[in-house]
């Protein structure tokens, strides 16, 4: 069986591959996330998931060839989209602006995955969205969310796993791909590769 690399420092990809049963060898990879201009939300996840995948495989080729001879890397990109693409938030005006834009309104969690054969060079780039339903904010209880190091960083500011979940009334899709890996898609090339 060949080693799966995931090539992110998510301790959330982390814990949906182990939970499902993978043994994910963890290499996170760092590239610049410059997106090209006018690129579509769908379009900049998938590019930013392969350049990810082909930087982690430049790199285990110098560092760890023996790694990187029979691997299959797995990288991923998920972004929060509400018309445009929504990041990580610098501060806590711009965390409270992105949740009340947010609540009481749907948008989406777009995730990018490639899967790299470093073998074969085989590779599956694709996306998977998932609309996400959210209700109206209490002011006093968004005020103390942003005093947490919570907002801080992650795409929208929120994690649904996290506080702004109670505000999050359904969800349409993948529950795993707002965490940031839609896990029943990637097992179908999963299963292929390993």
């Amino acid at each position: 069986m060949k080693n799966l690399i995931l090539a992110s420092g998510s301790p959330r990809r982390s814990a949906i591959l182990r939970e499902a049963g993978y043994d994910p060898v963890i290499r996170p990879a760092d590239v610049d996330e410059t997106l090209p201009e006018g690129i579509s939300g769908r379009d900049a996840v998938m590019f930013l998931s392969l350049k990810k995948a082909m930087a982690a495989q430049a790199a285990l080729s110098r560092s760890e060839p023996a790694l990187a001879g029979s691997a299959v890397i797995l990288a991923a990109d998920t972004i929060v989209y509400d018309n445009e693409i929504m990041g990580k938030p610098s501060d806590k005006t711009e965390a409270r602006e992105m949740i009340l834009r947010l609540a009481g309104r749907h948008h989406q969690v777009i995730t990018g995955v490639t899967l790299l054969d470093t073998e074969t060079g085989l590779k599956y780039t694709f996306a998977d969205t998932t609309a996400v339903h959210c209700l109206p904010v209490d002011p006093a209880d968004l005020e103390a969310y942003l005093d947490t190091p919570e907002p801080y960083d992650k795409a929208g500011a929120y994690a649904i796993q996290g506080w702004f979940g109670k505000y999050i009334s359904h969800i349409d899709g993948s529950f795993t791909n707002v965490v940031g890996l839609p896990l029943e898609r990637t097992e179908t090339y999963l299963k292929d590769l390993l």
